[in-house]
């Protein structure tokens, strides 16, 4: 049950933030989905002010543990995941990906891609291990939340330092 109570926090965690840096700079986002070519303008545009609403409803659905939360994140994250895999073999890798704020401008590389695939794979297991799961107590939940927390904090500390390179190049 700690396992999925971590997968839970560190996603809706992940999701959230990166919900909210894209709401910050709204019409940069626009760019940044515009950027991607994959889809025409209007449609970028209004890809661009569903996607972080829609994060944050999955997030808040991760957390209180709605049927379907994490396979409707992964999913989510396999979109994103695709649109970058496509832009990489496009050539297109000077292009910031828009996973979170826009001050951590990090250009497309495969190792984001693998990070979504990562955690698809655990919202998997986690939906997978959900059937099985056992009721939980406090300390159970606690250790979810702290598990999750930290993976979370993981995750941003490997994209802030993966975005201090992009960001120095362009100063």
């Amino acid at each position: 049950m700690e396992f999925i109570t971590a997968i839970h926090v560190a996603a809706a965690l992940i999701l959230s933030t990166a919900a909210v840096g894209k709401m910050r700079s709204w019409r940069t986002f626009e760019g940044v989905v515009a950027n991607y070519r994959l889809l025409p303008g209007p449609l970028a545009r209004g890809a661009a002010w569903l996607l972080p609403p829609g994060e944050l409803l999955l997030a808040v659905a991760l957390l209180f543990g709605a049927p379907g939360s994490e396979l409707a994140a992964g999913a989510l994250l396999s979109v994103f995941g695709a649109a970058m895999a496509i832009n990489l073999l496009r050539g297109r890798t000077h292009i910031d990906c828009g996973c979170f704020d826009s001050t951590l401008k990090q250009p497309l590389r495969w190792i984001l891609v693998l990070r979504n695939a990562v955690l698809v794979l655990l919202l998997v297991a986690a939906a997978r291990s959900r059937e099985t799961a056992a009721a939980w107590d406090f300390a159970t939940l606690l250790l979810g939340v702290l598990g999750g927390a930290a993976f979370f904090m993981v995750v941003q500390c490997a994209n802030v330092l993966a975005a201090l390179p992009a960001k120095r190049r362009t100063t």
